[in-house]
């Protein structure tokens, strides 16, 4: 539980500096009939495949986490789980999902966040994984990178011998991440972490 305040506290405090700042207005594009239909069914095919997906992660003994606010992760059925809200600094949604050594924690800032914070949104998760505080907590040389999933990610171990893989994550006007602790040169015990964060999906 320590690790978890630490990383609210370190989350809450960078976010006022970390909160990207970035503006701009969407642009009126006049969609023709016959483009507005493909769009639909473009969505329609796009959640089909998100069903079959779910279907397929059951199959892999996956269980989807739904989280009020915050959004929906898909784990082994062993976890626990505890979730939460915190406006102690700024407001934040969180889950903290543990299985013996390994805990997993997953945090979301959305529009109040940065309305508190008095900054816009970030462009894109490239320019938030550069900002001062997103980059606080972590060793002076860690650089974000892509796994093998797709994850912006960074990976380092910390004085204790844990390891931190710090996956970025944006949802639907809101900005987090997801993050596993588990002890080193155990990766072959505690499961695909990669895989498992790349599965995240904030609102």
């Amino acid at each position: 539980m320590r690790r978890r305040s630490l990383f609210l506290l370190a989350a809450g405090s960078l976010c006022a500096m970390a909160l990207c700042v970035c503006g701009g207005s969407a642009a009126g594009i006049s969609l023709t009939a016959a483009a507005a239909e493909a769009e639909t069914e473009a969505e329609t095919e796009q959640e089909t495949e998100a069903k079959l997906t779910a279907a397929e992660l059951a199959e892999l003994g996956l269980e989807e986490f739904v989280i009020e606010n915050l959004g929906t992760i898909y784990l082994p059925e062993d976890f626990e789980v505890e979730s939460g809200f915190d406006d102690s600094n700024l407001p934040v949604y969180y889950a903290n999902f543990t299985r013996g050594d390994v805990m997993i924690y997953v945090t979301r800032f959305g529009p109040e966040a940065y309305e508190k914070a008095g900054v816009p949104l970030p462009a894109d998760l490239e320019e938030y994984s550069q900002r001062a505080g997103v980059r606080q907590g972590l060793p002076e040389d860690a650089e974000f990178d892509t796994d093998e999933y797709g994850n912006m990610y960074v990976q380092f171990v910390d004085d204790e011998g844990t390891v931190n893989y710090n996956v970025l994550k944006a949802g639907t006007d809101a900005y987090g991440a997801a993050t596993a602790y588990y002890p080193e040169d155990t990766e072959e015990e505690v499961g695909d972490i990669p895989f498992w964060l790349s599965l995240v999906e904030l609102e």
